[in-house]
């Protein structure tokens, strides 16, 4: 929580007098370094932040807080709503926010519960997070791929083949050995 005030601080500070709200600054956080010439373009495409799953926050939470505040409403100006995060993350999960969890004034953010009761036609709908994003499940595919990969290297590399693992495969045969409290020879 103290990492995520220093970050925002270091960010506010780097503008120069430019206003910086919670909400650029976690999304100039997640671009690069504050130390480094970032700045927030909400036409960013996903490999401009440092997780591709931060590039879906920001444009559900823009997404609907436009459609909770107006069309007119700047996420880049405006105080970060509690309530488009919630309806853009499906609340809290593990006691979490989905966007800006430190910064986000819990006192003026309503529960999922009273979400719920208040939703209608006319409000956006409460969303369900993604389980798993398409970035992470590449990676995973990925990993897995090259796992394989090595592992036919490895294989053919030392030539094991189905016989010199498992010899008995083929026919069922007694070898001359019983277990009774431990392998031990027939007859002893």
């Amino acid at each position: 929580m103290l990492t995520n005030h220093l970050v925002f601080s270091l960010q506010s500070a780097r503008r120069e007098g430019q206003p910086c709200n919670e909400f650029m600054a976690y999304v100039m956080a997640h671009m690069g370094k504050a130390t480094s010439d970032v700045a927030f373009d909400p036409a960013a495409p996903p490999d401009a932040y440092s997780n591709p799953n931060i590039h879906t926050r920001v444009t559900r939470y823009t997404e609907i807080g436009k459609a909770l505040h107006g069309d007119t409403w700047d996420p880049a100006t405006a105080p970060l709503s509690g309530e488009a995060i919630m309806r853009a993350g499906g609340g809290k999960k593990h006691g979490r926010y989905w966007l800006g969890d430190s910064v986000v004034d819990t006192a003026s953010t309503p529960t999922l519960s009273q979400l719920r009761a208040r939703t209608t036609d006319s409000t956006p709908p409460i969303l369900p997070r993604p389980e798993i994003s398409v970035a992470s499940m590449h990676a995973f595919q990925v990993i897995s791929v090259s796992f394989v990969g090595c592992l036919r290297t490895f294989v053919s590399h030392f030539d094991f083949g189905v016989k010199s693992c498992r010899p008995g495969l083929t026919k069922r045969r007694d070898c001359g050995r019983s277990w009774k409290r431990g392998w031990s020879r027939s007859g002893s």
